[in-house]
């Protein structure tokens, strides 16, 4: 637990990476589409999306973090699964304090009538119809999928190396060509869409098992990794 613990005060030293760095970003973004609603009066509404930015944050900062901070670990013994217990555990706290604020300000915007100028930012319009519990469960969930899915990759490259890193993104392509030119031969785009249309919120429900197989592939690939 000690060793955990260590891990967590690693990766809170740097707090920019993990928490101001993806808020200064995309308050930023939300400061912009804000003043555009404020000049066109509101006339037309606004569904920015720009709220993504931090999801995608969640996907590259582990990458960065990976690097900067496994040699390091290890170098003052800290064995490989403190290491990633320790680095799950700061992803679930920023997960979930990041959800609870994207939460609060969905509110806000609500109780706002959307800040007065018909922005849909925090709270977008496809999740209406969602309890407040389950809005924000759906933000923990998707942001923490996004940090696993970059910790595994980071992971390949960790144990693998930069081959490693070719030969997934040769078969990541190779796989996605063949189910693009299958989708495309067979006419299904338009069914596939349809379908995501119907049971979107299914995909939010499967994120689960797919976060947790990232999270054990991550934990196997570190067991195996080197420090170089």
């Amino acid at each position: 637990m000690n060793r955990t613990a260590g891990v967590m005060k690693i990766h809170w030293r740097d707090k920019w990476v993990w928490m101001y760095v993806p808020w200064v970003v995309m308050l930023f973004s939300f400061a912009v589409n804000l003043v555009i609603g404020i000049l066109t009066g509101g006339e037309e509404p606004i569904n920015s999306g720009g709220v993504v930015t931090i999801y995608v944050y969640m996907f590259v900062a582990i990458l960065i973090v990976q690097a900067q901070t496994f040699p390091f670990a290890l170098g003052l013994n800290i064995r490989r699964t403190d290491y990633f217990v320790g680095t799950s555990a700061m992803a679930l706290l920023v997960s979930a304090v990041s959800s609870v604020l994207l939460f609060a300000l969905g509110m806000i915007e609500q109780f706002t009538n959307a800040w007065g100028v018909q922005l849909h930012y925090f709270h977008l319009p496809f999740l209406k119809e969602v309890s407040p519990l389950g809005r924000l469960g759906i933000y923990f969930i998707v942001m923490l999928h996004m940090f696993f899915m970059g910790f595994v990759i980071s992971s390949i490259h960790r144990r693998f190396g930069r081959t490693g890193m070719f030969v997934f993104f040769i078969a990541l392509i190779v796989l996605s060509s063949i189910g693009s030119f299958a989708m495309t031969y067979y006419g299904l785009w338009l069914d596939f869409f349809r379908w995501i249309g119907v049971h979107y919120m299914d995909l939010f429900l499967w994120m689960i098992p797919l976060t947790v197989i990232y999270a054990l592939l991550s934990y196997f690939l570190l067991r195996r990794a080197t420090v170089s």
